[in-house]
């Protein structure tokens, strides 16, 4: 957020901008505060570049005129004004809400008045879709083998084909089959350590530190160096803080967040549950598959607050993908759960693709074309990339009929060899 602040003197000017340097260092990285200085007879010059026009109380009258000048070029400006103590009252209000300014603030007031109105400011950008809020989606199992890993890996590479940047962060601790699979290891989880032992801040830099590449788009977090740290981390209440905080800059630096839980439950995991914007359950058409599930949803709808954040994919094992409706028709009566969650297609049977692990690439660039266009409408449908991907190889996706399994079912469209778009390449480490 560009903060542009004008006053008639040098001294002016810095008493606004020491209220700023007064802020948390992380609340500055999370609202994005770039901060310009300018003299009141400069300031035409640099609104193009401005988000949020801050007037000094040394402008005096001045001021309105200035906010009113400002407006008429850039209406979407959202200008705050300072007054002296003295002219702070009833008539300073009128004359400044009558040309369009957003907030009056006494000289004397908390640098927390102004930090809260920014805060303010910036919330409605992202309502506005004018700063970047990356789109967190948590991919947990009710039960291990169904595919978890597999399918977080492959909805990365589709966001990459869509040059989405994208962060996977690996919290399975004790397998590491996110980085395993990708071949991922590096020094860089000693950062992730100094962030659960307290030897450094999470900041911006230390997560850019922290990532690994694997594409152009896709970085890799892992899980911190030691099991004593790593299950600090997400066995630990001091971890909640730790995994929001890093949540809320990755938002800011990603368009979308994928993160696999591994399945555990714990105070780090059910904090990222309440805060994604979505929680996809992977689940396969066994009879235990069922029946885990039905444990599972107990636990996750409390931690969402109802269904309207769950969603659910089959990754068949059996190769009927009718089981799909039936799993619905089973767990629907109990759980109450309505038409939403269910609306993901399955993710067919694609034994070829199931031995990406290691070799550089997902189970969307190693599947037939049928895993393909299911990995990419799960995309869609969960809103990591547009309807109409830039790159996907299966063109637009649209939305699924009322029966979108029969596309799956013997006597349907037959698949064919995946070819890689963009492959997921690991660098050496």
């Amino acid at each position: 957020m560009r903060v542009l602040i004008v006053d008639k003197s040098a001294e002016g000017q810095s008493l606004c901008a020491r209220r700023i340097e007064a802020f948390n260092q992380s609340d500055v990285e999370m609202l994005d505060l770039r901060v310009k200085l300018v003299l009141d007879r400069d300031y035409q010059g640099q609104l193009r570049d401005t988000d949020v026009m801050v007037l000094g109380s040394g402008l005096g009258e001045g001021a309105a005129a200035i906010a009113r000048s400002a407006l008429a070029q850039m209406p979407w400006l959202h200008v705050i004004m300072f007054v002296t103590d003295e002219a702070y009252s009833g008539g300073a209000f009128r004359s400044a809400h009558s040309v369009g300014v957003r907030k009056v603030l006494p000289d004397s007031s908390s640098p927390l008045d102004l930090l809260q109105e920014l805060v303010a400011i910036f919330a409605e950008f992202r309502r506005e879709g004018r700063t970047r809020e990356g789109r967190v989606i948590c991919v947990t199992h009710a039960k291990g083998g169904t595919g978890a890993t597999s399918i977080c890996a492959a909805l990365a590479e589709v966001c990459s084909v869509n040059r989405r940047r994208t962060m996977l962060w690996d919290l399975d601790v004790e397998t590491r089959d996110l980085c395993r699979s990708l071949t991922v290891n590096g020094t860089e989880a000693k950062v992730v350590s100094s962030w659960v032992n307290g030897s450094r801040e999470i900041s911006r830099d230390s997560i850019r530190d922290a990532l690994i590449p694997v594409s152009q788009d896709v970085s890799v977090l892992m899980p911190p160096d030691s099991m004593a740290e790593a299950m600090d981390l997400v066995c630990h209440t001091d971890g909640m803080q730790i995994c929001q905080r890093l949540l809320d800059l990755a938002r800011v630096m990603h368009d979308v967040i994928l993160i696999d839980l591994g399945g555990r439950i714990g105070p780090a995991s059910g904090a990222l549950m309440r805060a994604a914007d979505e929680v996809l359950i992977v689940i396969d058409d066994t009879v235990l598959g069922l029946t885990a599930l039905d444990l599972f949803l107990s636990y996750a709808k409390t931690l969402v607050v109802g269904p309207d954040r769950i969603s659910f994919v089959v990754n068949g094992y059996s190769g009927s993908l009718l089981a799909v409706p039936q799993i619905e028709a089973e767990l629907e009566p109990v759980h109450h759960l309505g038409e939403r969650p269910w609306r993901l297609p399955p993710v067919p049977v694609d034994p070829k693709a199931s031995l990406w692990p290691g070799s550089g690439r997902t189970l969307y660039s190693m599947g037939q074309k049928a895993t393909r266009a299911a990995l990419e409408e799960v995309a869609v449908l969960l809103e990591v990339v547009p309807v109409a991907g830039e790159r996907g190889t299966a063109g637009p996706v649209g939305r699924r009929s009322s029966h979108w399994w029969e596309r799956f079912l013997p006597g349907g469209e037959e698949g064919e060899e995946g070819v890689s778009n963009e492959d997921i390449t690991v660098p050496e480490h």
